[in-house]
């Protein structure tokens, strides 16, 4: 169903290492990282908070999302690890109303080859970002910004 020109995107993105960004990253002071895969973007996010004393607030906007992969979301093409992944975190995450379910299901989609999710002091994070882009690592965002309350909750607005 995909476009030659989709497939074209998703296989570089998928085989894109991320060997850059962790060199890079070496230059910050990065508190925690993951690689995002089979947990999607929030069973991660989960991962960094279950213990700790803090939560995640992830503004789902700034979360870099393929058109393409709204558009399928659209048609019901979702992996069945994205329902499991939801079903075994849900407890952990809130989602503003404002946050279209396509989108929340896009965020608990378990990844093949996903990105790295750093945690970084916000004095950092745009000199990081910055830097990750001039290594061509154009997808780079501030996603969102630890808070101390609720502790081991994801708030998605």
């Amino acid at each position: 169903m995909a476009s030659p020109e989709t497939i074209n995107l998703v296989t570089r993105l998928m085989a894109t290492l991320n060997k850059d960004a962790a060199t890079v990253m070496k230059n910050y002071p990065v508190h925690a990282c993951t690689d995002i895969t089979g947990f999607g973007l929030l069973g991660h996010l989960a991962e960094m908070v279950i213990d700790s004393n803090s939560g995640i607030q992830l503004m789902a906007d700034q979360v870099p999302i393929m058109p393409e992969a709204l558009e399928y979301a659209r048609m019901g093409l979702f992996p069945v690890g994205a329902y499991k992944n939801r079903e075994f975190r849900e407890s952990m995450v809130r989602f503003s109303p404002a946050v279209d379910l396509l989108v929340q299901d896009i965020l608990f989609d378990p990844q093949t080859s996903g990105g790295l999710l750093m945690a970084v002091g916000r004095e950092k994070a745009d000199e990081l970002i910055e830097e990750l882009k001039a290594k061509g690592i154009d997808q780079a965002a501030v996603i969102g910004e630890v808070a101390a309350e609720p502790a081991a909750t994801i708030l998605v607005f």
